[in-house]
């Protein structure tokens, strides 16, 4: 919704140029008065029927989890398959990457309590003008700083800006302290919060968990800005996640946790705050068989078990569950046709059956490829280990000029960078809409905003020439004024 309150929508289009690169296109924003699935179904046909494009072209869908967009019976994306069953649906992996630390938060209340008071410390500091300028006052008498000065705004839509709110926080903790200090024993009427919120930050669990949250999330933040680039595939993302997975799983270790706490107790003890405690053993009735419910002598196995261990279990289960929701056997197909020496007779059936390509003459271009890029690839530089198979075989296909001499491997890899796997580029576009669109232009109409907006999106895309522009602009009547 734009400061009009008119809900916009984004269109872009992917598509694959002569040499085999992805372009994406931003088309417009149009303006929709309902956000139903049926209604926005029709404002994308009308819109790509009125560019001269056949939805019967289109190849694929990216959307993010909403039911407008993927609901099974109405959502968009079954509306238009139901008149295209090769415009294949693409869950955004971005999206589906922030589903996973949300739930992952969500999850473990330690964990979910320690982002709550980091949103409200930031809250009490940067929304008062006064305490700000505590705040700031102490931190300017820094002689060094190697992160972020201001505390971070959360949001649950970029979990990238946690990662920033943690490393302000822990980059000003000691200059934090002495504000929250400096507030609570001052004569302001917001004393009692400042010392709520200093006995709350005070305290072993607030700082165990932006300790090792810091980790976790920064790594997360890696894949999140992969996801972010047009230029990734459904394979080159599912390989990023495993690897996300396998980096989690390492850091799942008692030599992580063990050195964490001890970092936390050590910074505790030396500043005299609240140390870690084990919850208190719970006495199970008789009458339920009765017992003690807590196994935790030492307080170090309860954090390790319950919190950090449960926090990555979470996380890693989330990504390995979400992930494979776009695994739809023909990306899979596809994917083996394109960057394997010998694909299985499965996976070039279903290729060859589902975009109606006759399978021994796919078969005879496999092979005959397969042969120039054993004996091509043996002469390229070390550069080569570090992309993927894919990758390799396309850039020696490209290379090779083989787009005439060999069609159908040409239309399959089109087909396979065609496909959406991300709606970042969506996203970054209403950046634009707040930038065009301010308090002084909100009587804008819709068709001059979406212009504006595709001359800033696309700006890099094509050179304009100012005095053509003004030539057309000044012969379009006749003017008593010459311009030139």
């Amino acid at each position: 919704m734009d400061l009009s309150r008119h809900e916009q929508v984004a269109l872009i289009v992917r598509y694959v140029n002569q040499s085999f690169e992805i372009q994406e296109r931003f088309i417009g924003f149009y303006r929709t008065l309902q956000t139903d699935g049926a209604s926005l179904a029709t404002l994308i046909k009308s819109t790509l029927s009125a560019l001269g494009l056949d939805i019967s072209a289109l190849r694929g869908q990216c959307y993010d989890g909403a039911a407008n967009m993927r609901g099974p019976y109405k959502g968009v994306a079954t509306q238009i398959l139901s008149e295209n069953p090769l415009a294949y649906y693409v869950h955004c992996y971005s999206h589906i990457l922030n589903l996973c630390v949300v739930d992952m938060v969500s999850c473990i209340p330690v964990v979910r309590n320690a982002f709550g008071i980091l949103q409200a410390l930031r809250n009490f500091i940067e929304v008062s003008s006064k305490r700000h300028a505590v705040f700031e006052k102490i931190t300017s008498q820094k002689t060094y700083s190697a992160g972020p000065i201001t505390l971070k705004s959360l949001s649950d839509t970029r979990w990238n800006c946690r990662v920033e709110a943690i490393r302000a926080v822990l980059e000003n903790f000691d200059e934090m302290v002495q504000a929250l200090n400096e507030i609570a024993h001052g004569g302001s009427k917001a004393g009692t919060e400042a010392y709520a919120l200093l006995r709350n930050v005070q305290d072993f669990n607030f700082l165990y968990c932006m300790f090792f949250m810091r980790r976790v999330l920064m790594q997360t933040n890696h894949l999140s800005k992969f996801l972010q680039s047009k230029d990734f595939t459904y394979q080159t993302a599912m390989a990023m996640a495993k690897s996300t997975v396998s980096v989690l799983k390492e850091i799942r270790s008692d030599d992580f946790a063990s050195q964490t706490f001890n970092h936390v107790n050590e910074l505790c003890q030396k500043n005299s705050y609240s140390g870690p405690c084990v919850p208190r053993k719970w006495v199970i009735p008789t009458k339920l068989g009765g017992g003690v419910k807590s196994s935790f002598e030492k307080p170090e196995d309860y954090y390790r078990s319950e919190i950090l261990y449960s926090t990555l279990d979470t996380l890693i289960e989330e990504v390995e569950d979400r992930f494979s929701e776009n695994d739809l056997f023909i990306f899979k197909s596809l994917a083996d046709v394109l960057s394997s020496e010998s694909p299985s007779d499965e996976s070039v059936g279903a290729v060859s059956t589902t975009y109606s390509i006759d399978q021994e003459d796919l078969n005879s271009e496999i092979n005959l490829f397969s042969r120039m890029f054993k004996d091509g690839i043996a002469d390229k530089s070390n550069e080569e280990e570090e992309r993927t198979q894919l990758e390799k075989r396309l850039r020696f296909f490209r290379e090779m000029a083989l787009r005439d001499t060999l069609p159908n491997l040409s239309k399959l890899y089109v087909l396979y960078l065609t496909i959406p796997v991300t709606t970042a580029s969506a996203e970054r576009s209403f950046s634009s809409l707040r930038q065009l669109k301010t308090y002084l232009r909100t009587t804008m109409t819709d068709a001059r905003v979406s212009n504006l907006a595709i001359l800033q999106i696309e700006k890099g895309g094509h050179a304009v020439n100012i005095l053509d522009v003004v030539t057309r602009f000044a012969n379009r009547k006749d003017r008593l004024l010459q311009f030139f």
